[in-house]
Order: C-alpha cells, then sequence, then structure tokens
C-alpha cells in the first residue's frame, strides 16, 4: 500500500518539534523499516498503529538512539539528532518509556520516581514527585512500596510516571497496553492525555486500535515497515486504510487487533 495522507483538509496545529525523514532500520541484512517518515507538534497526542512485526518499535528504538539507524535523519525541536546517543537524546526532552513495565523492583515507588528525575533538568528535585502523585493517585499510596510488590498494571503507570517526572518535551510510549486490562490502559491514556492539554507531547506506539484513538489527535498507519497512512484520528478510524492494514478486508478491526 502506498503512503496516503487520508485527512480531510483539516490542518494540524501548532510547530513540529520532531521530524523524523526516510528511516531506515536493519538487523544484519534484514532491513524491517523502509524509508519511515512522519512528524508530531508541539502538544500533540500522536499514535502509530500497526500489527505485530509492522516496525513500530524498531522505529521507536531507532528514533531514540538505542538502536542503530541505515539510513534517514531525526530532528527534534530544531537539533539533528540523527547520530546523538540515547543520553543526549533524553537530555534534549525526548524520553522513550520502553515495552513490559521496565522498572527496578528492588527500588520503591518512590526512589523508582526520584531516579527518573536525573533524566530531566531538575534532577532529585523532590518537588516534582508531588506532580506525578496528583497525576497517580495510586502511586502515592504505595510510595514506599518496592516495585516488586506492584500489579503489573502498577508497574506500568510506575514507568510511565518515571518517564513523566524527567518533564520531557515529547513522552514516547511503547506498547503500554502490552498484557494490561483495558482498565488500566485507559487510566495511563487518560492521565497523559491531560499531558497534552499541559503541552506535553505524546507518541503513542499501539494495538489496541479503538482506544488509541479515541485518545489520539493524529494518527500513523504502519504496514511492513513503512508508513502506510496518515490522518486524523476521527478520519483514520473510518478509514478503508485501517481495515486494510489489520484485516486486510473491510471489516472494522477488532480492540484487541
Amino acid at each position: 500500500m502506498n503512503d496516503m495522507n487520508i485527512t480531510g483538509g483539516t490542518q494540524r496545529q501548532g510547530e513540529v518539534i520532531l521530524q523524523v525523514r526516510d528511516l531506515v532500520v536493519a538487523y544484519g541484512k534484514a532491513e524491517v523499516v523502509h524509508g519511515v517518515s512522519f512528524n508530531v507538534r508541539g502538544g500533540e497526542f500522536v499514535v502509530i498503529l500497526g500489527r505485530n512485526g509492522a516496525g513500530k518499535s524498531s522505529t521507536m528504538q531507532a528514533m531514540s538512539g538505542l538502536i542503530p539507524k541505515r539510513g534517514g535523519s531525526v530532528r527534534f525541536r530544531g537539533e539533528d539528532l540523527t547520530q546523538a546517543s540515547a543520553q543526549a537524546i533524553v537530555q534534549a526532552g525526548l524520553v522513550h518509556v520502553l515495552e513490559g513495565h521496565r522498572v527496578f523492583h528492588a527500588l520503591t515507588v518512590e526512589e523508582n520516581l526520584m531516579i527518573g528525575t536525573w533524566a530531566g533538568p531538575k534532577r532529585g528535585d523532590r518537588r516534582l514527585l508531588e506532580r506525578i502523585y496528583a497525576l497517580f493517585p495510586e502511586l502515592a499510596e504505595r510510595r514506599n512500596q518496592p516495585a516488586s510488590r506492584l500489579s503489573g498494571g502498577q508497574q506500568q503507570i510506575l514507568a510511565v510516571g518515571a518517564g513523566v517526572i524527567a518533564e520531557p518535551r515529547l513522552l514516547v510510549l511503547d506498547e503500554p497496553s502490552a498484557g494490561l486490562a483495558p482498565m488500566v490502559i485507559e487510566r495511563i491514556l487518560s492521565a497523559v492525555a491531560d499531558l497534552c492539554r499541559d503541552g506535553m507531547a505524546i507518541l503513542l506506539v499501539e494495538q489496541m486500535v479503538e482506544t488509541a484513538l479515541r485518545f489520539a489527535d493524529y494518527g500513523y498507519l504502519i504496514e511492513t515497515g513503512r508508513i502506510a497512512a496518515s490522518g486524523q484520528a476521527a478520519e483514520i478510524r473510518a478509514s478503508e486504510a485501517l481495515r486494510h492494514v489489520y484485516l486486510g478486508r473491510q471489516d472494522a478491526p477488532a480492540e484487541h487487533a
């Protein structure tokens, strides 16, 4: 499928802060991302949708400096980060929360959050905790518990909180719904949507199609390592392109696709 913009004349608002152009990723001789391009604007909630193996996570990890790029460019807030290290990218204000409830299990909830502050400009500032506890009260209730005693959903909320506490300009969430109950992912996406309204941009990689598009402003569909279509979230939700990417036929995609 060729890249198709399905937005019906609606203009995206805000200044572009992330510009990924012609990104190519390969593992050995096997190329898995074939010239992907997309933008995120300030204060925008963008979702990238696609089946397992479509290249979503590889695209995000290459963009964030976690794996090598074979080609293409990444610019963030006007700075060329194509060859930057993962640490430099975080320091520039782009924080990537990886898939899989990645927290420090031996540390308490509060200790995990305090480690998160070291990715931002206010390292070790305990005043940042109150914002996270207001956003996720369940973390406040468990602040002195080891992360190992949290449920999978609570660990994912903690991982997101540790990303948010760094005060990024762009927060990347890679498959936060993996293995979680729908109620938990609703909780997470509702909270990060509030952050968007406060000016933080969100880039979400997700498979829960209906839920993700309900919260997002704009979306991209990725298929076999290429952007298949892009458009306003409501338009993508109703598009033939979405049905094609997920099912290859005219039926609407299931929530769990």
